[in-house]
């Protein structure tokens, strides 16, 4: 059937394979980037945390990230993941959003190319890979390469079908009708983006039916525009709840992508006239021409926005006003290794610095979880997992430090000893930070089932914190002055934290039987938090061993891991 010379009717349309196309389309899209966030692993959070020290770099990071993952979306929101985390600045995560408008106009730019028939190619390597390959990493390269030949095949399905679609008289009516309404387009590309979660999938549509002759450029910029704004949806949501700047961030995304669109309406007529001069200079297609549309639009809103970022951030500190309780903290100093050879001594006061920065650390996450179990904020819960993270890294750099340390110094040395007790502090004080994670991880398995502590059984948990607070107290004071005086009398505090525990076991089982304490999951769960307090103790006596296991042997402690 020559679509070009005749009018089609709806009976010619395959409508199934418009809809089985576009599923193709979102699946490839999806493919693609799960494919790059499996083949980079945990390496995508690092690159967006260890190269957005300014917004320069911020928007560019965003950019690459985007144009790899295929998914605004999705770098937007591990950015603002990091700023709820306290491991990215406001100004950093605004960078991000920034850049990630502009990375997801290359697969537009890639349509417009019109290199769909290579898709079929790329679907059978990507197949045959996925088949007969076993490792992991060359998998994920696989799920990259089909992912993208399914993204296209999907495209020329759809394409063959929205040909025959443009040529129906009523499609034609529409299109004038949303031409001559751009703001109707332009809400119409809001939703639909809202709705799908993908502003490239509605790019690529809008191509579609632009490059059928059934869109005027007006009604595609408008679309253009619309699908920046649906975007920000999933920005939005992942911030509820989060800390101010998580909020912030969140927001910003919004107003942004807004802001862009209303500005740019009352223009799109001249707007539409540039881009189509512009494509007829560069001898692009129709399909080319919505694909510049959507780079140019975003290139002058990113390049628009930066000297207005220090505004932006001013308008959202008084729409969403407060201070962070989850805020940027500071990394510990650089630890130098040349000390480690040429000056021992300082090599020592600065690992222990370290492990002074971390047990800091460590003791905010454990008085946190016990503010978590009485106010069921989920701040609490979020400033844990932020100081876990902090931790884990803390952990990684003192255990490295420390080991080279230990390859340098002889085992006769008097300094090995201390490099071990060090060594063996930073892994106790690591566990700890992990157990507080577990004790949150509980208490928010009881709040999300509505269910809560009662008065009593609180009371214990409370009273049995203060206990364990004050035996890490004892044993991070020891590791610091080496006074023995506390190592004796964490022995005994240690001794009153198993009667103690044993105590509050029976009076459980008795509130239980009396139907005081009848709550499924708070019942159930209450052993296991008395069980991890009462190996965050055995942590604190641990630190202690170590400090002076080679001198009092004779001292017998009940330690429960």
């Amino acid at each position: 059937m020559d679509v070009t010379s005749s009018l089609g009717s709806l009976s010619d349309i395959q409508f199934n394979v418009i809809l089985g196309g576009f599923g193709l389309f979102l699946l490839g899209i999806k493919l693609l980037g799960d494919g790059f966030k499996d083949a980079a692993g945990p390496r995508i959070r690092d690159y967006i945390e260890k190269y957005t020290g300014n917004i320069f770099s911020a928007i560019l990071v965003g950019t690459i990230l985007t144009a790899l993952m295929q998914s605004s979306t999705a770098a937007t929101v591990i950015s603002i993941s990091l700023v709820r985390a306290g491991l990215m600045r406001l100004e950093q995560a605004i960078g991000i959003s920034v850049g990630a408008n502009l990375g997801t106009t290359v697969t537009a730019l890639m349509v417009g190319l019109n290199i769909e028939a290579f898709g079929y190619y790329f679907v059978f390597v990507g197949a045959f890979m996925l088949m007969f390959v076993k490792r992991n990493q060359i998998k994920a390269y696989a799920q990259i390469i089909f992912g993208f030949g399914i993204t296209f095949v999907g495209l020329q399905l759809m394409s063959n079908e929205l040909i025959i679609l443009s040529t129906l008289p009523e499609f034609e009516s529409f299109t004038v009708y949303m031409s001559q309404n751009p703001w109707l387009a332009l809400l119409a590309g809001t939703l639909a983006t809202a709705l799908i979660n993908s502003s490239m999938a509605v790019i690529v549509l809008v191509q579609t039916i632009y490059g059928a002759g059934g869109m005027t450029m007006v009604a595609a910029s408008a679309f253009v525009f619309g699908s920046n704004v649906g975007t920000t949806l999933t920005a939005v949501l992942a911030s509820v709840g989060g800390s101010v700047s998580t909020r912030r961030a969140g927001w910003f995304h919004a107003l942004y992508n807004i802001l862009g669109a209303l500005v740019m309406m009352p223009f799109i007529g001249v707007y539409s006239d540039f881009i189509i001069s512009l494509n007829a200079s560069m001898g692009g297609s129709p399909e080319m021409a919505v694909g510049l549309n959507h780079f140019v639009f975003n290139l002058i809103w990113v390049v628009g926005i930066i000297p207005f970022i220090p505004l932006c951030i001013r308008i959202l500190e008084k729409v969403i006003p407060g201070e962070d309780r989850i805020k940027e903290r500071e990394k510990i100093k650089p630890l130098d290794y040349n000390l480690i050879e040429s000056y021992p001594e300082g090599a020592k006061q600065l690992a222990k610095q370290g492990i002074a920065s971390m047990s800091d650390l460590v003791i905010e996450s454990f008085e946190t979880s016990k503010s978590y179990l009485n106010s069921r904020d989920e701040e609490e819960f979020d400033i844990v997992m932020q100081l876990e993270e902090m931790i884990n890294d803390l952990d990684k750099q003192l255990t490295r430090y420390l080991l080279e340390i230990a390859k340098k110094v002889s085992t006769t040395d008097h300094f090995a000893e201390e490099y071990a007790i060090s060594l063996d502090t930073v892994k106790n004080l690591e566990r700890v930070a992990d157990l507080s994670t577990s004790l949150v991880g509980i208490y928010q398995t009881i709040f999300n089932n509505r269910e809560s502590m009662s008065d009593a059984a609180r009371q214990d948990l409370n009273t049995m914190y203060d206990h364990v607070k004050i035996m890490l107290d004892q044993a991070l004071k020891m590791f610091e002055t080496d006074d023995m005086q506390d190592f004796i009398v964490l022995a005994e505090n240690n001794r009153a934290l198993h009667q103690m525990d044993m105590k509050y076991r029976e009076r459980h089982f008795k509130r239980m039987a009396q139907g005081t304490c009848d709550s499924n999951y708070a019942s159930s769960l209450f052993i296991d938090i008395l069980t991890t307090l009462v190996r965050i103790g055995g942590h604190a006596v641990n630190i202690s061993e170590y400090v002076y296991g080679g001198l009092l042997k004779d001292v017998t402690l009940e330690v429960t891991q």
